[in-house]
């Protein structure tokens, strides 16, 4: 009859596991390499992405969608002459 209680213990190999290693964090302004232009560019998106966020009453989870339209539109005001 097999024995009830505390479940056995697993051997390891004494090793400590190794440690995972995580990207640089990326500043929130102006990251390394990133041009004045871009950072202007990814401001207007996040600008216009916030007043979609907010015509549609300030309800979260649509936040991509807001994002992707805003882009769109960013882009096709960029494009005209």
């Amino acid at each position: 009859m097999p024995r009830q209680g505390t479940p056995r213990k697993t051997r390891t190999s004494g090793r400590p596991a190794a440690r995972r290693r995580r990207g640089s964090p990326i500043p929130a302004s102006n990251p390394e390499g990133a041009s004045l232009a871009s950072t202007i560019f990814h401001e207007e998106i996040a600008a216009r992405a916030y007043e979609l966020f907010l015509a549609r009453g300030g309800q979260h989870g649509e936040d991509l969608a807001d994002w992707f339209r805003a882009e769109a539109e960013v882009l096709r005001e960029r494009s005209q002459p």
